[in-house]
């Protein structure tokens, strides 16, 4: 596969937490090959600015001083975010700007620019919450998959190794999208790949490399498993990503599949994690879903890919 520099959407909303994903996408990938689009969503204008109502010189006045002030704003915003950008090693000549005035929610306005600019992932800091109902209310990471059709997000906390990454498998297509993703992603790293499934309750733990798979996963207990993992790894496989690369893990379902996950995660140092999700279900019910809900909301230092 060729290698082609990566682009990403970046929001920027005037503070160092939404430039911390940089740091990620930098130990990823070479930072001066990296294509960022900043953008920044300016406050609209008030409603008595516009038409008859703007007319008396004091509102033309304040009209004036309030669109200095949206300028001034913009320019701190993103000269602020293009020294730091530089200093970690990312070109200037690929960074680009985008303002526009909010003109619905940020989370929306995100996923709609991420999929007209056709960006290959929006990637946001996963600010600390301290309960889902605080993720779900305040958190506009949690909003961006409920609006966004084509564009992976990918949710950012902490500090990531991103030497190991585990895709969640199921038998499913959105399980085949999140393994195309990571493969195009990925595939220009070291980065090595776990493909993960949760299997059967009575099912041993195993890991093993493609190879070995006929070998080592073929009980009946864990059978269900196997189809997703053998898919996943020929997606990995005919996009070049090479078979040394890859091992296949089946997990036992204990009823709590996110601690599952997550734990094994931990315990494996696993600085990725990549979930698929099924373009029929909109994020914001995708991530109420009592699994992948735990994850967004337990998971530190790693980043989710949702695609």
């Amino acid at each position: 596969m060729q290698t082609i520099p990566k682009c990403f959407l970046l929001p920027m909303d005037g503070t160092g937490e939404a430039l911390r994903p940089a740091k990620f996408l930098g130990s990823l990938y070479e930072p001066s090959r990296v294509r960022l689009i900043l953008s920044y969503f300016s406050t609209p204008p008030p409603f008595a600015f516009s038409g008859a109502l703007a007319r008396s010189s004091e509102l033309r006045e304040k009209k004036r001083r309030f669109f200095e002030q949206v300028k001034a704003d913009e320019r701190r915003v993103f000269e602020t975010a293009l020294e730091t950008l530089a200093g970690e090693g990312f070109s200037k000549d690929f960074i680009q700007e985008h303002v526009e005035p909010r003109q619905m929610s940020v989370a929306k306005q995100t996923c709609l620019l991420g999929d007209i600019r056709k960006v290959d992932a929006i990637v946001i800091s996963k600010h600390v919450n301290t309960n889902l109902e605080d993720l779900m209310k305040s958190d506009p990471s949690s909003a961006l998959a409920r609006y966004c059709i084509e564009c992976p997000v990918w949710l950012v906390r902490g500090k990531i190794d991103p030497g190991r990454a585990a895709i969640c498998v199921k038998d499913e297509k959105s399980s085949m999208r999140i393994a195309d993703h990571a493969a195009y992603m990925l595939y220009e790293t070291d980065t090595q790949i776990d493909l993960l499934a949760i299997a059967g309750k009575n099912t041993r733990p195993v890991s093993c490399r493609p190879a070995e798979a006929a070998q080592k996963l073929t009980g009946s207990a864990e059978a269900q498993g196997i189809a997703g993992l053998v898919s996943a790894f020929e997606i990995l496989s005919e996009n070049g990503i090479a078979e040394e690369r890859i091992r296949m893990t089946l997990l036992a379902d204990r009823g709590d599949r996110a601690d599952e996950i997550l734990s094994w995660c931990v315990a494996n140092g696993i600085g990725i994690l990549g979930l698929g999700r099924p373009r029929t279900e909109g994020i914001l019910s995708y991530l109420k879903n009592s699994a992948t809900a735990k994850i967004a909301s337990d998971f530190k230092n790693m980043a989710i890919w949702i695609a």
